[in-house]
């Protein structure tokens, strides 16, 4: 009986959801590496990238990548070979504005940059939470066929969004293809 439980034990603390982070993360099978800061946490479930500190609620980083043949969650549309950067924003905002857990849905700034020598986008926008929080949120993303790369920061606006804002710069700095095409 010791043994099944110290095996049930085991197994529970192995597949731990969260997992502490610091450095550099690395992920062959996506095709990109970064580098997490100290001390957040990562969900250790999916395939997405999440990270937090004090909770996904309160401040989130993730880094999705789906394939861009793919329709997207929640308006279901899909990316095309060619897209400029500005097209590409479009949609994803659109995907973002047309989830139900978010209203009041604000763009503040839409961008053109270059990220990892691709051509892509910058987005800030605000919204609310079904708990009537209000979120500010930095999106950056470029298409590199066939995926979409993107990385997300959301953040309670009053206190949390300022406080982590240049974590997220780091990390959205340190993003790089592992191989690319």
């Amino acid at each position: 009986m010791k043994k099944i439980l110290l095996f049930v034990l085991m197994l529970a603390v192995g597949c731990a959801p969260w997992v502490e982070v610091g450095g550099i993360y690395k992920t062959e099978s996506h095709n990109f590496s970064v580098e997490l800061p100290q001390g957040w946490m990562r969900w250790n479930q999916g395939d997405d990238l999440i990270i937090t500190r004090d909770g996904v609620l309160l401040q989130n980083i993730q880094v999705v990548r789906p394939n861009i043949k793919d329709p997207l969650k929640y308006t279901k549309k899909k990316f095309s070979n060619g897209m400029l950067p500005h097209e590409v924003a479009e949609i994803i905002l659109d995907d973002v504005a047309s989830n139900q857990a978010i209203l009041g849905f604000q763009l503040i700034e839409n961008t053109s940059i270059e990220i990892c020598g691709f051509s892509g986008f910058r987005a800030i926008y605000t919204y609310k939470n079904k708990g009537g929080l209000k979120i500010k949120s930095v999106y950056c993303g470029f298409m590199a066929d066939p995926w979409f790369y993107g990385l997300n920061y959301n953040a309670a606006e009053r206190y949390y969004f300022e406080k982590d804002i240049q974590t997220f710069e780091r990390v959205f700095k340190s993003f790089k293809l592992i191989k690319t095409a």
